[in-house]
């Protein structure tokens, strides 16, 4: 009688495990349909792609090169959990279910729509609601960190036109304001930086920086939010500090990409316009382009001063 019901036991749990295969597997056959077969949005051209070579066309910009890397170290985020999710309860909720069927509903939404931001917010929601209804919302808790960076996929490319164009403003006045401040007269020309004529030199004779959409720091800013939010993942325990930590990302990288735009100027004074910035024929120089690793060098460096000081804080207030 006790033999039987091992038996019996042991039928069920194989049962079991083939059904939850069967459903992983439906689950992960879906998704590949969504991205890679089921044409999706045209965007301004006469066909549709499907969303996966959507991204691939958005991932060659510069602005978002990055978002090739997000899946990837997302996958990663993943594996390194992969102990404590070994060794959790499976205890799946319905509740993933319900978000499945709205992640089909933001799909279809999304398709009739031609929009590819629901589309992606389609992908998002039916990853989560996935892990919930085969694994369970302790599962899911645990990977919350690895979706929210899989967010960093996704192109925003609507707020190209906005964001890029304050920023070009914003260091446009703080470039010429430092210039001025260590003595180096300085004028601005709509978004372009001058050199004051001075000592028999016309405008623009000393230097000349246009500061046009690459130079805005809209190429590194999201890309060092990506970066931030890791750092702050591994650097700080409490979700305040790291939610603290990644937002003072936002201003660190307009200090870093200032720092950036000094270098420039000082290297056109120095070595001349065509080494430092480049020329027509050469549309950015060799220097142009590695002083954007400045701009990540300077961030860094920021981002671990305001790290330790905010452990410094942690350590005095609980010695108080």
């Amino acid at each position: 009688m006790i033999e039987s019901q091992r038996i019996h036991r042991s039928r069920m749990s194989v049962v079991g495990e083939k059904g939850s295969f069967v459903i992983c597997l439906s689950i992960l056959l879906s998704l590949g349909l969504w991205m890679l077969w089921q044409p999706f949005d045209a965007g301004y051209a006469d066909y549709r792609r499907t969303i996966l070579q959507t991204l691939l066309i958005y991932w060659k910009d510069p602005t978002w090169q990055h978002g090739a890397l997000a899946p990837l170290v997302a996958g990663w985020l993943v594996w390194r959990q992969r102990g404590v999710l070994n060794e959790m309860t499976v205890k799946g909720s319905i509740w993933g279910l319900v978000l499945l069927i709205g992640s089909g509903l933001f799909y279809y939404a999304g398709y009739k729509a031609n929009s590819f931001y629901l589309g992606a917010a389609s992908v998002q929601i039916f990853l989560a609601g996935a892990v919930i209804w085969i694994l369970g919302w302790k599962q899911a808790k645990l990977l919350t960190f690895p979706w929210l960076i899989l967010l960093f996929s996704w192109p925003l490319l609507f707020l190209e036109e906005t964001i890029a164009f304050h920023l070009r403003l914003v260091m446009v006045k703080a470039t010429s304001a430092v210039l001025n401040g260590v003595g180096v007269a300085t004028f601005n020309d709509g978004t372009a930086l001058l050199s004051a004529a001075s000592n028999g030199k016309g405008a623009g004779d000393l230097f000349r920086l246009d500061i046009d959409a690459p130079c805005s720091g809209m190429r590194s800013l999201f890309a060092l939010m990506m970066v931030s939010a890791l750092f702050a993942y591994f650097r700080q325990k409490s979700l305040g500090s790291r939610l603290f930590l990644f937002f003072c990302s936002i201003p660190i990288a307009v200090v870093a990409n200032l720092v950036r735009l000094l270098v420039l100027v000082f290297a056109t004074m120095l070595f001349g316009q065509e080494f430092a910035v480049g020329d027509q024929e050469r549309e950015v120089s060799t220097f142009h382009f590695l002083s954007g690793v400045v701009v990540f060098v300077v961030a860094l460096v920021i981002l671990q001063g305001v790290s330790n000081m905010m452990d410094w804080l942690q350590k005095k207030r609980g010695k108080e």
